[in-house]
Parts: structure tokens; sequence; C-alpha cells
């Protein structure tokens, strides 16, 4: 009876300790001690400066070497018709449009006039596309910091919900109610969290970078961005209105129908040389089958990224019933927890299910308000260059 007695008041002493120390390794990880968050430069300090979406956009745009360039090609190309349309030798100002046959050096004349305005015009759309471009890498730069911000927060959570679990066996393992092996599997999963935690911080910092060069910034500057992306669901009256918009508009196709144009006006013009008309007729050719394989990728291309904002929009749906979710089980574990029902272990479980839900609606988010710019302005996404100075963001570029 007496080692029965001693035998249990050692246990009670032993998970005396083992609760206490819970509850020490419980308050070091809510404070992410021996942790890779906060440490990297992507922590942004007191006195970081802060700047909203519409502070960026202006910023990226004063910053933006393509804007300039484009600028440029403006002014070029308008020089350019007025020095075609100055009085050429022999020949006077050309204000008439010639047809028939005529003489080489009208056909010259009229076709170089001719390419010089279509590409006067076509520097203005390069222009206008440079910008939604600009503008479309700032949305997707500045919107991947609160993304990195929001994945860093939660593998810090889910790293705060490993490192007890490790304190705890550890612990249970030292009075033997855990096997070596238990030790072993808690710290490898340990390891793996750190370095998921770590790596989601150089991430971020990267991801800086990039805006910072975006905008104009240092690239060790953190500035505080103070906007967060926001869900208006897509509403069109007809895809087939919107596709006809885009293909009216895109400054691809834009610069194959000139091409198109410019090679009709060539053959419209009948040259002495029957080679070279026969060269035009060939060339005519090669442009209208480059327009209509151009036409066929923008058109496919727009109801695809359609199609994609439907899903999106159906995923936040359900997105959002597992944020209510988890927020309710959050808050009964909270109550439980605080009148002895549930351990630390539950509670910090079900704070780390509600950055997950929380992160994965802000990524569908993101997903669907940058997809709903590429619906409106395909060509800021794949750089919008035709010919005069676009600028290309790509899938995680700047843009610039």
């Amino acid at each position: 009876m007496r080692k029965r007695f001693r035998f249990k008041l050692v246990m009670a002493i032993l998970l005396s300790g083992l609760l206490m120390v819970w509850g020490a390794g419980a308050a070091l990880a809510d404070t992410g001690t021996g942790t890779a968050a906060g440490s990297g430069a992507g922590a942004s300090g007191p006195g970081a400066q802060q700047i909203t979406l519409q502070q960026a956009l202006s910023m990226a745009e004063a910053n933006s070497t393509s804007l300039v360039s484009s600028s440029f090609s403006i002014n070029q190309a308008g020089n350019t018709v007025t020095q075609q349309a100055e009085p050429i030798t022999g020949l006077g100002n050309l204000t008439y449009t010639p047809s028939g046959s005529t003489s080489p050096a009208t056909e010259r004349a009229f076709n170089a006039l001719v390419a010089a305005n279509l590409s006067w015009e076509l520097a203005q759309k390069d222009y206008q596309a440079a910008q939604d471009t600009v503008n479309y890498a700032v949305y997707q730069d500045y919107f991947a910091i609160v993304q990195g911000e929001a994945t860093l927060d939660a593998e810090q959570q889910a790293f705060n919900l490993v490192d007890l679990n490790q304190r705890i066996t550890n612990l249970k393992y030292q009075i033997g109610s855990d096997s070596q092996d238990d030790v072993s599997q808690e710290n490898q999963l340990y390891a793996q969290a750190q370095a998921s935690l770590t790596a989601d911080q150089n991430d971020l910092d990267t991801t800086y970078q990039q805006f910072n060069q975006l905008v104009g910034l240092a690239p060790d500057d953190r500035p505080v961005l103070t906007d967060q992306p926001s869900f208006t669901p897509l509403v069109i009256d007809s895809l087939d209105a919107e596709v006809s918009r885009v293909l009216a508009t895109d400054p691809a196709i834009t610069s194959s129908q000139n091409s198109v144009t410019e090679q009709k006006e060539a053959l419209n013009v009948v040259s002495d040389d029957p080679a070279a008309n026969a060269a035009n007729a060939d060339t005519l050719g090669e442009a209208q089958q480059s327009l209509a394989s151009t036409q066929n990728s923008v058109s496919q291309g727009e109801r695809n990224t359609y199609y994609s904002i439907q899903k999106l929009e159906s995923d936040q749906v359900s997105l959002q019933q597992a944020l209510t979710t988890a927020e309710t089980n959050l808050q009964m574990t909270q109550v439980e927890y605080d009148v002895g029902m549930d351990t630390k272990v539950d509670l910090k479980s079900e704070q780390s299910l509600l950055s997950q839900a929380q992160l994965a609606l802000l990524e569908n988010t993101i997903s669907h308000q940058l997809a709903v710019m590429a619906f409106e302005t395909p060509w800021a996404v794949s750089g919008g260059s035709s010919g005069s100075g676009g600028s290309s963001s790509g899938s995680g570029g700047s843009g610039q």
C-alpha cells in the first residue's frame, strides 16, 4: 500500500511539473521564441513608410522606364509622319491617295507615309498598353506582399503548434510516457516547420525587393502597405461582346491590322516591277494569316480567363463558409479552454486552422481581382507590347 501511494505521489509531482513547463512552453510559442519570424528584413519597423495602392500606382508610373520610352516613341513617330509628308523632290506634298499605275518614286513616298502614320497611331496605343502593364504589375506586386505577410503569419501559427507539441513530447519522454520514436518524429516536424518559416521569410524579402524596384524605393525598404484586396464579382452582359471589345483594342491585334492595311495600300499602288508586286501580294497573305492567328489567340485567352474567374467566384463562397466554420470552432475551443475542458494544444490547433482559412480566402480574393484586371486588359498581363515601347510583367515580374 505504501509503495503504491509513493508511486502516485511521484506521478502527481511529475505531472504537475509537466503542466507548469507546458504553460511556459505555450507562452514561449505565443511570442515566437526561437523562430525565424520577425528577424528578417521583411519586418516593418514603427517608422516605416505607409503606402496606399493609389500611391504605389503613381510612384510606379513616375519610375517606369517603359512609359518614358513609349512617350519618346510617340514623339518620334509623329515627327516621322511630318517628315514623310514634307515636299519630296519632283513630287510635292502627297495630299492625295495614288492608285493604279504610278512612278516608283510616288509609290515609295506614299508607302512610307502610310507606314509612318500607322506607326504613330500604334505608338499612342502602345503608351496606354505600357501604362496598363505597369498598373497591373503594381497590383500584382502590392498584393504579393499582402499575401506574403499573411502566409508568414499562418506559417508562424503552424510553427507555434509544432513547437508546443515538440516540447510536450520531450517532457512526456522524460517521464516515460512517450518513446524515442515519438521524440524523433516531433523533432523532424519541428525542423520542417522551421525551414518552411525561414523560406517564407526569404520569399517575402524577395517580394519586397521586387516591389521596391517597381516603385523606386531602396531594396532594403520595408514599407507598410495599407490597402487590402477586394472581392467584386464580375458582371458582364455578354462574353462575346467582351471578346469583341478586346479584339478591337488589343495592341497586338492593332499591330497586325496595321500590317495588313500597309500591305493592301502597297498592292493598291501598282509598281512597274512585277516581282515587287508579287512580293507585296505574298507579304499581304502572311500579314492576314498573322492577324487571324493573333485574333484567335486573344479570343481564346479572353474566354479562358472568364471561365477561370467563374471558378474563383464559386470557390469564394466555399472559402467564406470555411472561414466562418474556423472562426466558430476557435470561439468554442477558447471557451472550453478557459474552463479547463480543452488543452493549449487544442487552442493552438484551432488558431492555426483559422489562419490557414484566412490565407486561403485571401489568396482567392487576390487571384480573382488580378484575373478581372487581366480580363479587362489582357495585354497588361502579357506586356502589351506590339512594337513600340510596351513593357512586360510576366507572372511575377515588376513590369517596369
